[in-house]
């Protein structure tokens, strides 16, 4: 009987501590509504079949006791279909032709494996209806490469409708809110890199330039600059941001260079600057006439770049015509470009076709007055088809404003040339 007894009470017992238990569970705070998991989130990783080789590079790049500690975490891991294309598209592949981990390069290892992990925070990205909790939001975020190397870009995180894709991939997560002790692990589909691609030039701020004019060199990815060179000559620079370099334009400079910015991630595309041929500059590479208003060569009344310009008195339908000592041929070039200073509003025509009485022959342009217009023309917009084998030397420019300029108008024109 007593036996019977003891036997009761320790079922009464274990009964009392079940129901504890699962009552202690109910007092642990649910992360948005996610079943606790008592295992931390480094070993999550390490339990998933799916995230062996993330797991494998963990231990290879000897980082167990940086990721295995009580502090908070949000992983985002590629699974292994995902990191072993890496693997093959980078050519870590072994003598079978199979992706091999090990191939890696400790130090390339350490950065791939930090850049997947975010330190200091436990986020979950799936919403729930009137769930408070520390939810991911779209934004950049500092991962522990970025703590190692802060030249690396930012993680990009993007989360709609509960949906996250990461690292601007245009595929969907697949796990989400993989939840441990200490934080979450999202399974991706992609691998994430954060090292910067090579640079890219979008814009400069001066079309033409001179020796030692300073010009601003706008793009992406200006990290770890190395050189900016104007053709074969190295510029002496300022790297401001990742998006903006102050260059000084090189002493040997002449009228047109190829830009080009090199950093330790690649080489940009070249952009240029200034003209393959100037036909005016400070004076005319050739000769010149008109009708319609005092013509004056070399003025210094306005002048967009260097000491003269050319000041036309623009009365209605007068005409300026420029001859240049060179024969130039039409496919050598992309754009007619000048710098035009009118007096009052206007428009012109433009030409590079000998035959100035015919305006279908070219093509207009509106003039905002009291500033330098910089006005980049096609040369496919003055019809170069009808060129005797694309060759022309000369550009006529006609006052076009229908008769309605004011007499004794003016417009001041610089830097007219070819690119």
């Amino acid at each position: 009987m007593k036996n019977i007894y003891n036997k009761l009470k320790h079922i009464a017992v274990c009964v009392f501590l079940l129901v504890a238990a699962s009552s202690c569970d109910n007092d642990i705070q649910d992360i948005g509504g996610a079943q606790q998991n008592y295992n931390t989130a480094y070993g999550l990783v390490l339990a998933n079949s799916n995230l062996s080789t993330f797991a494998k590079a963990i231990q290879l790049a000897g980082l167990e006791s940086s990721l295995n500690t009580p502090d908070d975490f949000t992983y985002f891991v590629p699974n292994n279909t995902a990191l072993d294309a890496y693997l093959v598209a980078n050519g870590y592949v072994n003598d079978l032709g199979y992706p091999d981990i090990n191939l890696v390069p400790v130090d390339d290892l350490k950065q791939l494996v930090l850049s997947h992990v975010v330190k200091g925070v436990k986020k979950r990205v799936a919403k729930l209806e009137g769930v408070e909790a520390d939810y991911l939001t779209t934004g950049d975020y500092a991962t522990m490469a970025n703590a190692v190397n802060p030249d690396l870009y930012l993680l990009s995180i993007n989360v709609t409708n509960n949906v996250l894709k990461v690292n601007g991939s245009d595929k969907s997560a697949p796990g989400l809110d993989y939840y441990g002790t200490n934080g979450f692990v999202n399974v991706l589909d992609n691998v994430i890199v954060l090292t910067p691609p090579a640079p890219a030039i979008t814009s400069l701020s001066q079309v033409l330039a001179s020796a030692g004019d300073v010009i601003t060199i706008t793009g992406q990815n200006f990290v770890k600059v190395k050189t900016v060179k104007f053709g074969s000559s190295e510029a002496t620079f300022t790297v401001v941001s990742k998006t903006e370099i102050k260059a000084t334009v090189p002493a040997d400079f002449d009228s047109y260079a190829l830009i080009v910015v090199e950093t330790e991630f690649g080489v940009s595309a070249p952009s240029g600057v200034g003209l393959k041929y100037l036909l005016y500059e400070d004076s005319l590479k050739g000769w010149g006439w008109g009708w319609g208003g005092d013509i004056t060569w070399e003025s210094t009344e306005k002048v967009s770049r260097g000491t003269y310009a050319i000041k036309k008195v623009a009365e209605a339908w007068s005409g300026l015509f420029m001859h240049s000592d060179l024969l130039l041929n039409a496919a050598d070039y992309q754009f007619v470009k000048m710098s035009i200073f009118p007096t009052e509003s206007t428009k012109i025509m433009v030409t590079i076709n000998s035959d100035t009485g015919d305006s279908a022959k070219g093509t207009t342009v509106t003039l905002i007055p009291g500033q330098w217009n910089n006005i980049s023309i096609p040369i496919s917009a003055l019809h170069p088809e009808l060129l005797t084998d694309g060759n022309f030397d000369s550009v006529f420019i006609q006052e076009f404003s229908g008769g309605t300029i004011t007499p004794s108008s003016a417009f001041y024109i610089d830097d007219i040339g070819f690119l």
